[in-house]
């Protein structure tokens, strides 16, 4: 099987309409409910990533014109120096011919070549890839599973209405702020504690906090919307203080905006006990309802022992479709 690099920024829109059919053929064999990033969106992805730098190499299996499998490798380069994240996927009728471990030692290789000593990868629980990690030296432990739950947002509209009136009675004294799109550069010092603020969720062993600055903060905008991701921000800000004290960060991709992605809420810690993560999720929700009716659902990842987040979110009714297991291997 031959395995080609490919440099991210030379994915045209034909090859990344490729690269989706393998991961759509995927989800279909494994009956995996969750969205497929359209073409346009997987080749801005490959090009922007979540800070403004293409993801450090693709590898495509097979002929490019009618790709077997895929992979890439991102190397942190803010934090966690050590680390190469992996992710690779495989079409069913080219599994068990030796294309995940053709990928995969070329992934190796190059994470090696550049001083990397921990891979991390995932796996979507109950699907092959559990079975193909386990036999070739990744490990869960230390690694958190996630659960990505779902919510529909036309199901109930009211109820994002009666769970605001209810928080809001709690969190009397904040008041909340609409931000779409890139942050105005005024606002950006602000936002660095908010994005710190994630860093109190749980976490794998070993991993460092991402550390946010303003250039960080002003490089995740710019990427998003190069990607064509609008990104709704809800704000909780102390009204006698001034102080900013959580925000709800959730993005729209524009090529498929049915179902909405739920990047980040977080509550800074002197202000939690005031419901606040409920107040800034009913506002996104409300607001979606508004402006962007065309929005159906919205997927959110949860580390499966945050609890307090787990709580909110089902009061919200999402529901559980899948869980990924995260797996780490030494080098």
């Amino acid at each position: 099987m031959d395995i080609t690099r490919i440099d991210p920024l030379d994915v045209d829109l034909d090859l990344a309409d490729r690269l989706v059919a393998v991961d759509r053929a995927s989800h279909g064999h494994a009956g995996l409910e969750l969205p497929v990033q359209s073409g346009p969106s997987r080749m801005f992805a490959l090009q922007h990533g979540n800070d403004g730098r293409p993801v450090d190499a693709v590898w495509v299996a097979g002929s490019p014109d009618a790709p077997a499998g895929w992979g890439l490798v991102e190397l942190p380069f803010l934090d966690n120096l050590d680390l190469a994240r992996l992710r690779a996927i495989v079409s069913p009728e080219h599994r068990r011919s030796g294309v995940g471990s053709a990928l995969l030692e070329q992934m190796v290789a190059f994470a090696g070549a550049h001083d990397r000593t921990t891979l991390t990868t995932g796996a979507w629980q109950g699907t092959d890839g559990i079975g193909f990690l386990d036999a070739r030296g990744f490990g869960t432990q230390g690694q958190h599973q996630y659960a990505v739950r779902r919510l529909d947002l036309h199901e109930d509209p009211t109820r994002w209405d009666r769970l605001y009136g209810e928080a809001a009675i709690v969190a009397a004294g904040y008041e909340l702020v609409r931000v779409a799109g890139p942050a105005d550069e005024a606002m950006v010092p602000d936002l660095v504690a908010l994005h710190e603020a994630i860093n109190d969720a749980p976490a794998d062993d070993g991993r460092e906090p991402d550390a946010w600055d303003a250039d960080r903060v002003r490089a995740y905008d710019a990427s998003m919307a190069r990607r064509h991701q609008t990104t709704y921000r809800v704000l909780a800000r102390h009204g006698e203080s001034g102080e900013w004290a959580g925000m709800s960060l959730l993005c729209v991709d524009e090529f498929a905006p049915t179902v909405a992605f739920q990047e980040d809420t977080t509550v800074v810690r002197a202000h939690r006990g005031h419901r606040l993560g409920l107040l800034m999720k009913c506002e996104m929700l409300r607001w979606l309802a508004a402006e962007r009716p065309e929005v159906a659902a919205a997927d959110t990842w949860n580390a499966t022992d945050n609890h307090h987040m787990i709580a909110v979110n089902e009061r919200l009714g999402c529901r559980v479709i899948a869980t990924n297991v995260g797996y780490r291997r030494l080098l």
